[in-house]
């Protein structure tokens, strides 16, 4: 029997040398975490151990459920692609979970837990703490975390500073430049199109702490406030948030490599029909295209058949279904943070002066010390900048790459 693993660079081969029973890796985005967790997996079921890997959702160990299978082939006795399982002919065993839910291995018991991309799941300190590290019991088996940092003070950075209190805990922090597979070039290439928190945070892996800094911390007024005006011929996105009072729209178009904010439409008091209406009465003749707030899509008692908010807006601006582009769920707050600060960094972008409530999202909306928006400053504020984010992600999400 014969399997064929990636051979680890020298800085996997440094940890791997310097580990003890807990440890931890806070690494810039392509340095070779899942390689690693890989290289460990096949280790212990090698020698007829069992182990745990835990990701935040299935959607994410999707990719790393097929590379270990592709590798194990040799040594499979058995396979479960529903429950995730693999079983090996020397006794080993192999259980794929989703901390999502915290309650995920509850029960079992493990040689060997990998955690992956730990800062990406909300559930990740009461999953660690009620579920994960009893399976160790039994055994004394060890622990890997991996992870590159957020924004914001998280579990995962309380976790890396254990070895400094803790004789078999070890931490380490690597950066995108010290995977020597992956050409400098191509880091520096990212390092020009981010904004400089985020590269400082993707690829450098350092810890950014956003609270109390405003979300969009790359706006500036002097740079990103002219007078646009709307120009026939060209889309005209609209972005809805449908926050009951105020209920709120931004429209924008794409003109010549820049992104115009031309108008907000902001209604107290009012409904999504009434939001239409002056949206056709200002822009009768435009050629739409439709984002927004993913839960506009729920039947919603506001409407006249409790119909939801799109099939509304479809009626009255006279849209197809083509003209729709509705995430099924909203952009996460930290990826769609990194998305409009790197965008307003690096592209032309332009609001009119006009619209004051955006701008003064834009300026004044700030993050909490866990990497949400803050809405409890002002309960009225925040739902403009949720429109300028859903038009970034849906429509400008080219414009930025991060491998």
């Amino acid at each position: 029997m014969k399997i064929q693993l990636q051979r680890p660079h020298f800085n996997q081969d440094r940890v791997l040398k310097e580990a003890k029973r807990f440890n931890l890796l806070k690494c810039g985005r392509r340095f070779g975490k899942s390689t690693l967790s890989i290289y460990k997996a096949a280790e212990a079921l090698v020698k007829g151990e069992s182990v745990a890997y835990f990701a935040p959702t299935y959607k994410d160990a999707s990719e790393w459920w097929s590379e270990i299978n592709w590798r194990l082939q040799p040594m499979i006795s058995s396979k479960d692609s529903t429950l995730k399982q693999i079983k090996t002919i020397t006794g080993g065993k192999l259980d794929v979970w989703s901390f999502d839910n915290p309650d995920s291995g509850r029960g079992r018991k493990y040689h060997l837990v990998l955690i992956d991309e730990c800062e990406k799941g909300g559930n990740f300190e009461i999953a660690w703490k009620q579920s994960i590290r009893p399976t160790l019991t039994d055994y004394k088996g060890s622990a890997w975390f991996f992870s590159t940092p957020q924004f914001g003070r998280t579990f995962f950075k309380e976790l890396f500073n254990y070895q400094d209190r803790l004789d078999d805990w070890k931490s380490w922090k690597f950066t995108t430049y010290d995977n020597p597979y992956i050409d400098p070039a191509e880091v520096d290439a990212a390092k020009n199109e981010l904004d400089p928190l985020t590269f400082a945070c993707e690829y450098m892996a350092e810890d950014v702490d956003l609270s109390n800094k405003p979300f969009a911390y790359c706006f500036d007024k002097t740079r990103h406030v002219k007078t646009v005006r709307y120009e026939s011929g060209h889309y005209l996105y609209l972005s809805f948030d449908f926050n009951v009072d105020p209920i709120t729209c931004v429209a924008s178009q794409y003109i010549n490599g820049e992104i115009r904010f031309i108008r907000e439409f902001r209604l107290s008091n009012s409904n999504i029909y009434e939001l239409c209406d002056q949206i056709r009465a200002v822009y009768p003749d435009a050629v739409y295209m439709v984002t927004g707030d993913a839960s506009g899509q729920a039947r919603s008692a506001l409407t006249i058949g409790n119909i939801n908010y799109y099939s509304v807006i479809r009626e009255k601006l006279l849209l197809n279904k083509g003209q729709f582009k509705v995430p099924s769920v909203n952009p996460a707050i930290s990826d769609s943070q990194v998305l409009t600060n790197s965008i307003l960094q690096n592209h032309t972008v332009y609001f009119d002066p006009s619209m004051t409530w955006t701008i003064d999202d834009m300026l004044y909306v700030e993050v909490t010390d866990t990497g949400g928006i803050d809405k409890a400053k002002d309960k009225h504020r925040s739902h403009l900048l949720d429109a300028v984010r859903y038009t970034f992600s849906t429509f400008h999400k080219h414009l930025i790459k991060v491998f």
